[in-house]
């Protein structure tokens, strides 16, 4: 599908965790100006981390479970038309984030979410109902956590069953955690998201079905360039749709417009 007038191209296969990063500095290396990835949000990742700050275009071809990134960005879920995006070469910037000088391009977070993403990642099997299964299970066991968040101009205590860092709108499946986040406005979105009990879920569950959790009464958004979350102790992060351990205190930066992606 892509046109060879336009475009000499290469195929590689990533074959283990973290090979598509190798993948990618070699392609760095070798003077490439797209890098496309076949694949979903942590494959993105691996490979647009590398790309921040350069002028080598990140290209998606949305092949993961939830495909957050590529439904905020509009990039068709079908291969075919995802490459016909790349024929046509338009390219945005986009804001990036770092977690602890991790950096993440869609989403990240830490408490139920962040352990529904670990669950889901150690399984065999993937797809929704996968997830949903560790969605419904997680609920029941967890539940909130003691939280600090140290912003430039105030800090705030409270407690939360999870926190989402959302850069774009979306968690994945078409389910938006904070409708208005924009990967353009140079700020990310801190979700704060408290526990419903059984007699509140289904009102909250009608929020987020309808695409207004930000309108939520157990829910939480500040926008911040930068922010400090200070949890009890280490634990797990969702990282965009991959799991990592890390220190109790999160330090969150957003880049501005770092990351040229093929819109």
């Amino acid at each position: 599908m892509l046109n060879d007038k336009r475009f000499d191209y290469d195929i590689t296969v990533s074959e283990y965790a973290g090979h598509s990063k190798a993948l990618a500095r070699e392609a760095i290396d070798q003077h490439y100006d797209i890098i496309a990835v076949a694949g979903g949000d942590g494959s993105i990742n691996e490979v647009g981390s590398l790309l921040i700050g350069t002028d080598i275009e990140l290209a998606v071809i949305p092949c993961g479970s939830g495909n957050g990134l590529s439904r905020c960005l509009n990039i068709p879920l079908d291969p075919v038309k995802a490459l016909e995006l790349i024929n046509r070469n338009a390219v945005c910037l986009i804001d990036t984030v770092t977690i602890n000088g991790i950096p993440f391009i869609s989403i990240a977070g830490t408490g139920y979410d962040a352990q529904v993403t670990e669950d889901y990642a150690k399984d065999q099997h993937h797809g929704f109902d996968i997830y949903f299964r560790y969605i419904v299970k997680n609920f029941f066991t967890l539940g909130e956590q003691e939280y600090t968040l140290v912003l430039p101009e105030r800090s705030i205590s409270t407690k939360a069953f999870f926190i989402s860092f959302a850069n774009s709108n979306q968690m994945g499946y078409d389910v938006p955690i904070s409708p208005k986040a924009s990967l353009w406005d140079g700020k990310v979105d801190l979700c704060i998201v408290r526990k419903p009990t059984a007699l509140e879920l289904p009102i909250v569950g009608s929020y987020f079905l309808s695409k207004n959790m930000d309108k939520s009464p157990k829910v939480d958004i500040i926008q911040a360039e930068e922010a400090t979350i200070i949890r009890q102790s280490p634990a797990v992060v969702n990282i965009d749709g991959e799991s990592f351990t890390l220190d109790k205190d999160l330090h969150l930066k957003v880049n501005p417009l770092s990351l040229r992606v093929v819109v």
